[in-house]
């Protein structure tokens, strides 16, 4: 397994494409999307990178509003995204980045890193680089999963032991309501998990991030995934290690489908369970390799972030 990976700078043809994809987002073929049942905690939006006009088929958006991002259909670069696979090694300190397949994969193993969720509430939402100047150890940083149209989280989020958002169980269109969906959690005796959000325990829970889909749960691919699907995007997500070691945070650097990006972390990283965090917006900052995260991909509510032990 090769470490590589590409930093992507900001060009204005860049710029272009994802303006005119803001202003009107292609339909994706075979990925529905539409408006998320609400909850007593979810507004009746949540934001996403899908379009608003495809036909159910393989798996749903977060209800985005059209205009708001980019479409499934669109690709938008991000800091560790390219529209080829990336050449250059390249490890910055202390943190271990391989890439493998069509995505970049960052591997923080638990006894190494502090791997936290944050929502810092902030009205205007959370971007990237303003969280860094105020959060300096910070190595890794990338969103945290869907989230609403008011810019906080689309379901249960845990900062250091605190429930900032309660869980998520409603029904609705859209990739959060993609049933099963799942947490991301960290728990105080040192280790991670992935659960069925409907199997989700909060005891021990330090930190924890819900989305959807869950992308494999006990080794098993999402059951609405169809191998082979047309319906291709850029992806990101979070899977851990069978002995709950080791947290694996995943962003591709050319479309990928569901199936094919589940498998990544089942069949290339030996994954048994594992999260969709989100698509088109989403970006991966590393410290040392990549370069200052790209603001017009924000704002975000959540966050996941590592800093060295």
């Amino acid at each position: 397994m090769q470490a590589v990976l590409r930093s992507v700078g900001l060009a204005v043809a860049v710029v272009l494409v994802t303006a005119a994809a803001a202003c009107s987002p292609a339909a994706s073929d075979d990925e529905p999307t539409g408006t998320p049942t609400a909850s007593a905690t979810t507004p009746s939006t949540t934001r996403s990178d899908d379009p608003v006009t495809t036909p159910p088929d393989e798996s749903g958006a977060g209800g985005t509003t059209p205009g708001v991002t980019g479409s499934e259909a669109t690709v938008v670069p991000s800091p560790t995204t390219s529209a080829s696979p990336p050449t250059r090694a390249a490890t910055a300190p202390d943190v271990e980045v391989a890439g493998i397949g069509s995505a970049n994969v960052i591997t923080l193993p638990l006894d190494d890193w502090d791997v936290r969720v944050d929502w810092p509430q902030d009205p205007d939402g959370t971007d990237l680089g303003e969280y860094l100047v105020d959060h300096p150890d910070v190595a890794v940083l990338t969103n945290a999963g869907i989230f609403s149209t008011d810019l906080a989280p689309g379901g249960l989020l845990v900062a250091d032991g605190r429930e900032l958002r309660a869980l998520n169980l409603a029904d609705g269109a859209g990739n959060f309501h993609l049933k099963p969906n799942a947490v991301f959690a960290i728990l105080d005796d040192g280790t991670a998990e992935v659960v069925d959000a409907t199997a989700y325990d909060p005891t021990g829970v330090v930190q924890a991030t819900q989305s959807g889909p869950a992308l494999v749960l006990d080794g098993v691919v999402h059951p609405e995934f169809r191998e082979g699907s047309e319906n291709v995007a850029i992806r990101s997500g979070v899977g851990v290690s069978r002995d709950g070691r080791t947290v694996h945070l995943a962003i591709s650097f050319a479309p990928m489908n569901l199936w094919d990006f589940a498998t990544l972390f089942r069949d290339e990283l030996e994954v048994d369970d594992a999260l969709y965090l989100d698509g088109q917006i989403s970006q991966v900052w590393i410290d040392g390799v990549t370069d200052e995260p790209l603001a017009f991909l924000g704002p975000y509510a959540g966050v996941i972030a590592a800093s060295r032990r």
